[in-house]
């Protein structure tokens, strides 16, 4: 693979990542599905656990967090946000061409959660975190192979009746 090749395929990464964080936040489902490859994995169990250490294990979600299949992922990240204002961040990606069809990847990621009910504000949540992701390049295409978003820090709001 030449230099050239090399960085034409971490921009295309690149514009892949940009794309699931747009299409989770402005509701597209089905430009979401065209993310994934269709034996991907996406695994959300430290979604919401609040730092990384032994001390913080108990927060782990269960294995309902972990979806396998483009649509099946699609899905699931469906149902978590489509009642959800949302806004996310990918940064400073790290990503390492492994071969001319496989890469993986790390995105330093922030994101603010807001869940309403009857137009009154009744959660907020903001992280921020890190995605670790392989990356399979299918038909000349990049897709996300497997993806596991963690949390260093988790904000969450809670918000009663105010009435």
């Amino acid at each position: 693979m030449t230099e050239t090749e090399r960085q034409a395929a971490i921009e295309a990464i690149k514009q892949l990542k940009a794309r699931y964080f747009r299409c989770m936040d402005t509701k597209d489902w089905d430009g979401l599905r065209t993310i994934f490859a269709p034996d991907a994995v996406y695994d959300a169990t430290d979604a919401v656990r609040n730092g990384s250490g032994d001390d913080t294990l108990h927060q782990k979600l269960g294995p309902e967090w972990i979806n396998r299949g483009g649509d099946n992922i699609a899905d699931f990240i469906q149902r978590a946000v489509q009642d959800v204002s949302t806004v996310h961040h990918g940064h400073m990606p790290e990503i390492e061409i492994v071969s001319p069809t496989q890469a993986r990847g790390v995105w330093a990621m922030e994101d603010a959660n807001r869940k309403y009910e009857n137009g009154r504000l009744v959660r907020s949540l903001h992280g921020f975190g890190h995605y670790w992701e392989t990356y399979e390049k299918i038909d000349g295409r990049w897709f996300i192979k497997t993806s596991r978003l963690t949390r260093l820090r988790v904000d969450v709001q809670e918000f009663g009746d105010t009435a």
